[in-house]
């Protein structure tokens, strides 16, 4: 497998790094560990990586990479030769054995895919294939420029851009492996950019193109809006100065007004909408909400911090002038040896990008940087043949290697910005990767012409009804399904291709109808199964309430008994006392002193008969005892009320 710990370097920065320097690191580790070096150099080491991995790392960047391991008390810094402590250095190898498996994985997922799509992968190394699209598509021309391609798409292309749009669309892992993997070319390119991580831009003016403002504007994929937004956000936290130019910004705004014109209109037409036309037919906006759309782009622009540029453009002043021919002929070959021709409205567009480019160098007033935060001057665009060219000219205008373009591709600069947080770079890229799946996955200008025409015949031809030909002919969901049926080959499509593309857009309806269905169903009895938990849970609840109630009663009711006893035995001991002292004692005095005073009257009087008097005197005494004896039972239990009547008050 080649390039496969590039590759990895790549998945590792993504998932695991903190910094690109530390990723490298690791390479740079494991290639010393296994030649068992004992001193080295920068130039060896770079030779080294170049040899190994297929990567030309510039000095200055190996110097940093080696610098991790001073700092790691990995290498000793003698000189610009390092010394080695094996034992330091080798807890920074790493294992591929995670990247193997994910890499194992994704060729078998997408094997099954183009299976299932019926494409033949008999003849190709799909191993191959994956790397080569990979290292490929950074130089493909994207969005616009694919659908004046005038070939058909090649069915491994079509299935790969198919098979991520469907990991991305599905937010797998392996689309996260993916998206790590393909941003290794443009990360690779970044680290020419010798920048500090925390730079301060406020020098610096960005100027952007037509497309980034169109997709700024909502008027692109959600994925390319939202990476966009995510890029001039991070921009202005870092203090850039961040513009359209002004002939920029005329043609937008001439190109919106013009699709504002007809995007309601029964005319349109899916070969002729462009990115803008299709916003407005597509979001049915009414005229009115068109019309306000219109007046405010500027003011949209100036609420995501970009502000229009006034310039000045004479071609006829020499001073700091650039060869504006020579640049659009540059431009156009390049164009030539992607077998696009450059047609009117196409060309109109690359001579604005080309006077961009100019206006940056006439900004600049022929100053040179080697570092982006230090370029005061340059052109941000989507298109990488425009990047490309102008890498080329400023490479061939420069003295000495190394000077910043006057314009780079928006995603160079956000690798260049996000260069020392891989976390940041990667989010990014996976938005920019399925953005660039929907422009390949948009059949392009002959395509749409021939499906256009069949239609035209078909209703010529009383085959098809208005009503189905005006939704044919302009919804957006067509040009999904006519790319599903044809697989953006020309081969696959017939004059019946129209019908095909009505009943996958009736089936895709229908199963999203089914699957939402479904998905009700399921919520329904999810919910239906939550109440019943939730039901069942309420009765667990009150039988447990009612076993605490019962028992707390109970508690209480023991407490209760248990207080009451106290009470009573309370109430016994303060009654008898009471009792004993109020009454008890004088009973017992007064029977005491009965007793007595009856045996001294017997002594007294000598009584041995029982007479008349003995015996009223012995019966006035029992008497008189009965009596002390209910006295004393009433004074006992009115003591014990007393008593009792106390205790409950206090």
């Amino acid at each position: 497998m080649k390039n496969i710990t590039k590759l990895y370097a790549a998945y590792k920065a993504g998932y695991l790094g903190d910094n690109i320097l530390d990723t490298y690191f690791a390479l740079v580790a494991n290639m010393i560990l296994e030649k068992r070096l004992t001193v080295i150099e920068d130039t060896v080491i770079s030779s080294e990586i170049r040899e190994r991995y297929q990567v030309e790392l510039p000095l200055p960047f190996v110097r940093q990479i080696l610098g991790v391991g001073v700092k790691n008390r990995c290498f000793i810094d003698d000189h610009g030769k390092y010394s080695i402590a094996i034992k330091e250095l080798s807890q920074y190898g790493f294992n591929e054995t995670d990247f193997t498996e994910k890499w194992d994985q994704l060729i078998h997922n997408f094997e099954v895919y183009c299976k299932e799509k019926t494409i033949d992968i008999s003849s190709v190394s799909i191993n191959d294939f994956i790397l080569d699209v990979l290292d490929e598509t950074d130089d493909v021309i994207f969005t616009s420029d694919i659908t004046d391609n005038e070939q058909s798409t090649p069915p491994m292309e079509y299935a790969w851009y198919s098979f991520v749009k469907s990991e991305a669309e599905g937010k797998t892992n392996l689309y996260d492996f993916i998206a790590a993997i393909s941003a290794t070319n443009i990360t690779r390119q970044a680290l020419f950019f010798d920048g500090e991580a925390k730079a301060d831009y406020s020098d610096l003016h960005v100027y952007l193109d037509s497309p980034i403002i169109f997709a700024l504007m909502g008027m692109a994929d959600t994925s390319r809006t939202d990476s966009y937004k995510k890029l001039i956000s991070d921009m202005l936290k870092v203090n850039c100065n961040i513009h359209v130019l002004d002939h920029n910004f005329q043609e937008v705004d001439g190109i919106i007004n013009r699709a504002a014109s007809w995007a309601n209109s029964t005319a349109y037409d899916l070969r002729k909408a462009n990115n803008a036309a299709r916003f407005f037919h597509d979001s049915r906006m009414s005229d009115t909400e068109i019309t306000e759309f219109c007046e405010s782009i500027e003011n949209k622009l100036n609420e995501l911090g970009i502000t229009v540029k006034e310039t000045s453009y004479d071609v006829f002043q020499d001073k700091f002038q650039e060869d504006e021919s020579c640049l659009f002929d540059m431009v156009k070959g390049r164009y030539l040896e992607h077998g696009s021709s450059l047609l009117p409205e196409k060309e109109e567009s690359v001579r604005i990008d080309v006077r961009s480019i100019i206006m940056v160098y006439r900004e600049r007033q022929g100053q040179t940087a080697t570092m982006l935060q230090k370029a005061k001057h340059i052109m941000l665009t989507s298109n990488n043949t425009i990047a490309n060219v102008s890498k080329k000219y400023e490479s061939n205008r420069s003295i000495q290697s190394g000077h910043i373009p006057a314009c780079i591709s928006v995603d160079l600069f956000g690798a260049i910005l996000w260069l020392n947080n891989p976390l940041q770079m990667q989010e990014y890229q996976k938005q920019k990767l399925l953005a660039d799946c929907y422009a390949f996955l948009r059949p392009n200008k002959a395509l749409v012409d021939k499906y256009i025409k069949s239609l035209d015949e078909a209703r010529a031809a009383d085959k098809i009804d208005e009503k189905k030909f005006l939704f044919l002919r302009t919804h957006k969901v067509v040009l999904d399904s006519l790319m599903d049926i044809t697989q953006g080959d020309y081969a696959r499509f017939t004059s019946s291709t129209y019908l095909e593309v009505y009943e996958d857009i009736q089936s895709k309806a229908n199963k999203k109808y089914r699957d939402e269905a479904a998905s009700h169903e399921q919520t329904k009895n999810e919910l239906e199964d939550v109440k019943a938990r939730a039901s069942e849970k309420i009765k667990e609840q009150d039988r447990k309430i009612q076993e605490l109630e019962q028992r707390v009663q109970s508690s209480e009711d023991e407490k209760r008994r248990d207080k009451e006893i106290a009470f009573e035995k309370k109430v016994r001991f303060w009654g008898w006392g009471a009792t004993i002292v109020l009454i008890g004692i004088p009973y017992l005095v007064l029977g005491v002193g009965l007793e007595l005073a009856k045996s001294l009257y017997i002594a007294i009087n000598n009584v041995t008969d029982v007479s008349w008097y003995s015996i009223a005197l012995i019966a006035g005494g029992i008497i008189v005892t009965a009596i002390i004896t209910v006295l004393f039972s009433t004074g006992k239990a009115w003591c014990f009320k007393t008593v009792r009547k106390i205790l409950k008050r206090n």
